[in-house]
């Protein structure tokens, strides 16, 4: 593990879930670790998104929709339809059963930064997480010798495993991007007011079916070889779960009305 000097500064961005991370020091971390908590997934209720690693795919497509947002095309699972609706959290903060928890979310509150020049990456810890605290830790970041416990070497081999898979997946994405096969999807629902135009509720790129279906052999040999064809066939597989955030939707639309009722 990278241990940072104690006077690094915090990092600061807008990573999905994180709200003030550091660089984890063995000096100035030494009291930390983690409790339980009476809501274990409560910080992830806001978010109805999270990056997606190529790994996930298969087992996520299950479960999510998976797309991919913005410039950078990042692949994510989809939760929800808007911030601060996660459709999967139940009212007492658990992820719901027979759902895929997301690495990125098994991951938290670590996480790698990358140093420019240095390698490995330096690991850190969000420590605002509702569950990690300085007053006697149910899992202590480190033992009495200044050491990391057995929890935290388990945490950086995730976080290092995960960072891995996220270069992983850049470069998948930069295939597809090279290849031009994706494309702008949108999903719609109908518009009681004016039913002749349907009301826009989600858009972002997707693999195009008829673009894939359009490549020579060759090339489909080529991303049969780097396993790149599963993860796609994953990828449009999960665009069925569309239906299931959209009937979400509508049953959690229903009960606020009923409570305001």
């Amino acid at each position: 593990m990278a241990d940072a000097a104690t006077n690094e500064p915090r990092i600061t961005g807008s990573v999905p879930l994180y709200k003030s991370v550091e660089p984890l020091n063995r000096q100035k971390h030494a009291a930390y670790g983690v409790n339980s908590v009476k809501e274990p997934f409560g910080f992830l209720r806001d978010w109805h998104f999270v990056p997606a690693i190529a790994a996930e795919f298969g087992v996520a497509s299950g479960s999510f929709p998976i797309v991919f947002l913005g410039e950078r095309k990042m692949p994510v699972l989809v939760m929800g339809l808007r911030q601060g609706s996660n459709l999967f959290i139940t009212e007492d903060g658990n992820f719901e059963q027979d759902h895929y928890v997301p690495a990125y979310v098994r991951r938290y509150p670590f996480v790698s930064a990358a140093n420019p020049g240095e390698q490995p990456s330096t690991v850190c810890i969000d420590v605002d997480a509702e569950f990690v605290t300085d007053k006697n830790p149910q899992q202590p970041f480190f033992d009495e010798n200044g050491e990391p416990t057995d929890y935290t070497k388990q945490a950086v081999d995730f976080v290092s495993a995960f960072e891995r898979d996220a270069q992983i997946t850049e470069a998948f994405v930069k295939r597809l991007v090279d290849l031009d096969l994706l494309e702008k999807k949108e999903i719609k629902v109908a518009n009681p007011q004016d039913p002749d135009n349907p009301v826009t509720v989600a858009d972002y790129f997707g693999v195009s079916p008829e673009k894939l279906q359009a490549l020579p052999d060759d090339k489909i040999a080529e991303l049969h070889k780097s396993h790149d064809l599963s993860v796609i066939h994953a990828h449009l597989i999960s665009l069925q779960r569309w239906e299931r955030i959209m009937r979400r939707v509508a049953m959690a639309a229903t009960e606020d009305q009923a409570a305001q009722s």
